[in-house]
């Protein structure tokens, strides 16, 4: 039954430990770590599908607004021939996607301007800015100070480009750089320069829109997790609540606060409730019938020796020395029967036994002893709290303090007395008088069986021995020494 008992500790009761041994821990941190790496993995792809949507879209923006720009810019005109429609349509177009005019704008969030240059030379022919300022094949310094240029040179094909590139703000190198998404493409007209259109619209709106996905799903993360985390404790309230209430009850029984498990259990737990219970009752059932064999066996052995001592009184003449011998040996014969049947019914550790109050059995005792030993004049003093308990049968309770209370009484002068502390694990109690204490050097030898410490009184020395065996048994100890009446003190360490 004590193996039973450990498993069924380690079963219930490992989760308790809060750490990555609980069981709801690793519940919980499996659970966020496979929600977290589904939020990242989802929330990584709808981004980046994201940004190459917002990517395409663009580019086929960007490549309308330069098939507009490349038919009405001057720079593909006869320069001779610019009439006013033809300023009137390039006007139009440039107003209609909202291009920039003059300096209004500096990388600011409407900035959106293209110029027309040469790969090689650099030379800009043609600027939406001032559309009309800068002559197209002009050498004119001032015509490139109208446009903020950027250095490409990867467009070398005749397929268009779209890129985020940074450039300073213009005619001031203190300001931070700007961020502009550039489309340039690369041409080549027969009979002429190579030239490249380059489209360059702010950055910003494509930036902040980028933050606000990514803040929303850095949002999304966090607040699933959060819903997750919810989820998870409400779980563990209907699903662990159970089990703890399971656990409280095993902990009653182990501790002797009840003596099976009472409450009704979700289904999967009834199972286990029935098998305790039932070990519960079957182990107390074994107890009881052992316990009844040996008080027969005991009747049985005790009843012929005493018929045969008898006997030998009645029926045969002998010495009175030879009368006393068969005395002593058959008394002696009647301890040994007795003492062996006590230690055999001292019980093994059980986590199983009722919690017993100490007091009452104490005094009864002492009203038996008082009774007793009327002859003398001495106190027995109780100094035991009515909820110190221990973890002990009855019976060994009052087989234990009935011996070692009425050595005390035995041996004392004027006062017996018998108090208790509690500790961690045990109760400690005290059983002192004022007697002649203990004669021997090594007092610990008094606890082996067939020691005595005055041959002058009857007895063969077991009282002690059984004491210890049942203190030991249940998990405790005995320890002989001086009291503060300079007596004898024997000290008990009994599980509560």
């Amino acid at each position: 039954m004590e193996h039973v008992n450990t498993v069924a500790s380690a079963s219930f009761f490992s989760y308790r430990n809060l750490g990555i041994n609980s069981l709801r821990v690793r519940q919980m941190l499996s659970m966020l770590v496979l929600v977290a790496l589904g939020v990242s993995l989802l929330g990584g792809g709808y981004l980046s599908m994201h940004s190459s949507r917002l990517m395409s879209d663009m580019m086929l923006k960007q490549q309308g607004v330069a098939s507009q720009l490349l038919v009405n810019i001057p720079a593909f005109s006869d320069e001779a021939i610019i009439t006013d429609q033809d300023r009137s349509e390039l006007l139009q177009i440039l107003s209609q996607h909202k291009f920039s005019e003059g300096f209004t704008d500096d990388g600011i969030k409407n900035e959106y301007y293209a110029y027309l240059e040469n790969p090689e030379t650099g030379v800009v022919r043609w600027q939406s800015k001032f559309p009309f300022e800068a002559k197209a094949d002009s050498n004119n310094v001032a015509s490139k100070q109208l446009i903020k240029p950027f250095h490409i040179a990867d467009d070398l094909s005749d397929r268009p480009v779209l890129k985020e590139r940074t450039l300073t703000a213009y005619n001031d190198q203190t300001k931070p750089i700007l961020n502009f998404m550039v489309y340039s493409q690369h041409m080549r007209v027969q009979g002429q320069d190579p030239v490249r259109l380059v489209i360059a619209k702010s950055a910003i709106d494509f930036t902040n829109d980028w933050d606000h996905v990514q803040k929303n799903i850095i949002a999304l993360f966090f607040s699933t997790l959060a819903l997750v985390l919810i989820s998870q404790l409400i779980s563990n309230y209907f699903i662990i609540t159970p089990i703890r209430d399971f656990e409280a009850e095993v902990k009653k029984i182990e501790s002797g606060a009840q003596k099976a498990i009472e409450k009704a259990y979700p289904i999967e737990l009834m199972e286990v409730k029935s098998a305790i219970n039932t070990l519960i009752n079957v182990e107390k059932g074994q107890k009881k019938r052992y316990r009844e064999s040996l008080d027969n066996l005991a009747h049985s052995l005790k009843t012929p020796l005493a018929g045969l001592l008898a006997n030998a009184q009645t029926n045969y003449e002998m010495k009175s020395d030879d009368h006393n011998d068969l005395v002593n040996e058959i008394n002696h014969m009647c301890d040994i029967v007795a003492y062996q049947l006590k230690r055999a019914a001292v019980r093994a550790p059980n986590a199983m036994v009722e919690q017993q109050q100490l007091r009452p059995i104490l005094y009864r005792l002492k009203g038996s002893l008082e009774k007793v030993y009327h002859q003398k004049t001495f106190d027995i003093n109780i100094n035991v709290d009515e909820l110190d308990k221990v973890r002990l049968e009855s019976d060994d309770l009052i087989e234990l303090f009935g011996n070692l209370m009425n050595n005390s009484c035995r041996f004392c002068d004027r006062v017996v007395e018998v108090s208790a502390k509690s500790e961690t694990n045990f109760l400690v109690v005290d059983i002192d008088d004022d007697g002649m204490g203990f004669g021997v050097d090594s007092p610990s030898e008094l606890l082996k069986r067939g020691m005595r410490d005055d041959s002058k009184t009857e007895g063969q020395g077991i009282g002690l021995a059984i004491s210890n065996e049942i203190v030991e048994a249940a998990g405790g100890r005995i320890e002989l020494k001086v009291s503060p009446q300079i007596g004898a003190r024997v000290r008990l360490y009994l599980p509560h």
